[in-house]
Formats: C-alpha cells, sequence, structure tokens
C-alpha cells in the first residue's frame, strides 16, 4: 500500500469531450503501464456523470496489483524466483507493465481475483496476496475477520507469529505483554468491564508503561546583535557545590541524559537581553556596548519523577537554536487504568 505523490487538485477540469471513451481509458493505461504517466495517476469511468476522470491528486491510498491479460497473470514464477534472486526489483514489475498500483476509484472499474484459481475471462487484475488489502496494523490483529470492524479499527500492533509480523520484522520487537486471565464471578454485584490484577504480579513489573514528554527552548537572535544565551550551573558559595536547582546540568548548562529530575528543578539554564531592540530602533544611540541579562531558566513542572531520555540540539538559517529535552515517566497500574484484550483495545 502506497500514498500517491503529486500536486492536489482540489477542483475538476473539463479537457475535453471524446465519444469513443474506452479507447480512451485503454490506451491511457497503455502508456501508464510502458511508463510514459505516473504509476499514481488513475482513470476511470463514471457512467452516471457520462464523465472519464482522470485523478492526480496527491494523498490518495493506491494498491498494487498483478495485471491479468487474457485470462493469465503477467507475473510468472520465473519472475518470482528473479525477485527472490534480487536480479529484479519491484520498480522493474512496474517498469514492464506486469503491475500496475490502482486507487479506490479505479478499482470499482476492474474485476481483480483473489487468488490465481479465481480468474475467469472477465478478470483484469489479481491481488498479490490477499492480506495485503488490511493495512499493516490491522494485519496484526488476530483473526481480524471474527471482529467487529471498529475492534479492527481500534486495535494495536500484537505479538503473534502472523506472516505480517514475520514480514515486518515486529517479532524482534514486542510490544505488549501475555497475561493469563481468568473469567469467573468474584462476588454478586461485578461490573461488566473491571479486572482484578495480582499484586505480586504488579509488583514485579505487570502493566508498567512508558510516558514521555518533551520540553521546547529556543534561543534567539536579535536586532541588536544580542542573542539568548544558556549558562553554566550556579555553584554554591559556601559548599562550592552545585545548587540543588541546578544538580541535572551539565557544564553547559543543558541537563544531561540519564538524569532524574524533580519538580522546580532547572532543565536548561537560560538567560536573555533585557534589551533587544537595536539603538535607531530605541532612539537611544548612546546605548552601552555591555548588554544585562535576565534569567529565564526552562524549569521542570510535574508531581511524578521524571528522568531525562534524551537532548537534541538543532538551528535553522536564522542562526536560531532550537534545544528539545524528551523527559520519560515509567507508570504503574493504578485503579482507574484501561486494561483490555487486543480485541477490546481502544488505542
Amino acid at each position: 500500500m502506497q500514498y500517491a505523490s503529486g500536486l492536489s487538485v482540489y477542483a475538476c477540469n473539463i479537457l475535453g469531450v471524446i465519444k469513443n471513451y474506452k479507447k480512451l481509458i485503454q490506451d491511457f493505461r497503455l502508456l501508464r503501464r510502458a511508463g510514459y504517466i505516473n504509476e499514481f495517476v488513475s482513470i476511470c469511468p463514471n457512467h452516471t456523470h457520462r464523465c472519464v476522470y482522470i485523478a492526480s491528486d496527491g494523498g490518495r491510498v493506491c494498491r498494487p496489483y498483478i495485471i491479468v491479460d487474457r485470462g493469465k497473470p503477467k507475473v510468472l514464477q520465473k519472475h518470482i524466483n528473479e525477485l527472490t534472486q534480487e536480479i529484479r526489483s519491484f520498480e522493474d514489475f512496474l517498469r514492464e507493465g506486469l503491475v500496475e498500483y490502482l486507487d479506490v476509484n479505479e478499482e470499482n472499474d476492474c474485476l481483480i481475483a483473489l487468488y490465481e484459481s479465481l480468474i475467469t475471462s472477465e478478470t483484469t487484475h489479481l491481488e498479490i496476496e490477499p492480506f495485503t488489502i488490511l493495512g499493516v496494523c490491522a494485519r496484526t490483529d488476530p483473526y481480524p475477520h471474527h471482529n467487529q470492524s471498529p475492534r479492527n479499527t481500534y486495535s494495536v500492533l500484537w505479538e503473534s507469529k502472523l506472516l505480517t509480523i514475520d514480514l515486518i520484522g515486529f517479532d524482534k520487537v514486542p510490544a505488549g505483554q501475555n497475561a493469563m486471565v481468568a473469567v469467573m464471578s468474584y462476588s454478586g454485584y461485578d461490573i461488566e468491564d473491571a479486572l482484578i490484577l495480582n499484586k505480586a504480579s504488579v509488583d514485579r513489573g505487570f502493566g508498567r508503561c512508558h510516558v514521555y514528554r518533551n520540553q521546547k527552548c529556543i534561543l534567539k537572535k536579535y536586532a541588536n546583535q544580542s542573542f539568548d544565551r544558556i549558562m553554566g550551573p550556579l555553584i554554591d558559595g559556601n559548599t562550592r557545590e552545585v545548587i540543588w536547582k541546578h544538580k541535572v546540568l551539565d557544564q553547559d548548562g543543558i541537563c544531561s541524559p540519564g538524569e532524574r529530575v524533580t519538580n522546580k528543578q532547572v532543565l536548561l539554564n537560560k538567560s536573555m537581553p533585557v534589551v533587544t531592540m537595536s539603538p535607531i530602533e530605541t532612539g537611544n544611540k548612546s546605548e552601552q556596548q555591555q548588554q544585562e541579562f535576565q534569567d529565564v531558566p526552562i524549569t521542570y513542572k510535574g508531581p511524578v519523577d521524571s528522568y531525562i531520555e534524551n537532548v537534541m540540539i538543532s538551528s535553522n538559517p536564522e542562526e536560531a537554536f532550537l534545544i528539545k529535552v524528551l523527559l520519560r515517566q515509567t507508570r504503574r497500574p493504578e485503579i482507574g487504568d484501561k486494561f483490555s484484550s487486543r480485541h477490546g483495545q481502544k488505542g
């Protein structure tokens, strides 16, 4: 599954009038399969409006299909062998007119077979693999044809041994936990959507999740050539140690990855100039060269401690610097949290 690229078109333009519209569509598709027209440009008739629609707008969902000619698919076993041996690539299949992309509108004008055994004389295309009808996330949900469609829509990635899992390598990066569940009547006043968790399992790490948040800081350059700056941590004059608020800062005044940060501690020791306009704009031509700065530190605010996961520093052509701090919290299951099987998960 791919998303068509190209310029977005928000209105229909009448290009001309034609009598033999079937020949137009046939010639158009032949030119597209030969590579003279972009593979993401689609054409289909609308008999109600007596129109032939040509779509080239970006963002359309397009799926690849094997082209069927006179009841036989163009992709043969020798092509698959060459693909497996890396002699061919998928792009070669497109250039040679063996496979083509269809959007949802053009699919309505085609007769697509799920399997090669179902091909008839009227078949125009063949599915590469039926499970590709669903997206990657939906295919990792087990037995989707036994679910309500909203359940599949709400589904999340699941660590199962489905073919999609092997193709995308998701088993190498598993998500979720396998749990033993007992369905029983606990008392005479049960509610439908409740769980009782084993405390020992929770203490050993069951149901833990990570919550990520980020903090941003922009260092600007102003009209009078002054700029924001990051200062190093403050030192206590008596103990000669870094003050508590600046404990997580490195020597450059930016927090260090891996440090534990608590409420009101400084993440970035930022200061900015008091005067930012040029002397001409302020009308004060005798402005002193020595700039005064005021402290505007970026502090962490939250009742629960966090860990600094990562720090990123970037700049733009205007010489403004952007500093991003990624914060991580580990959450323990609490009363009121949502727990569900993969078939009932709402994300």
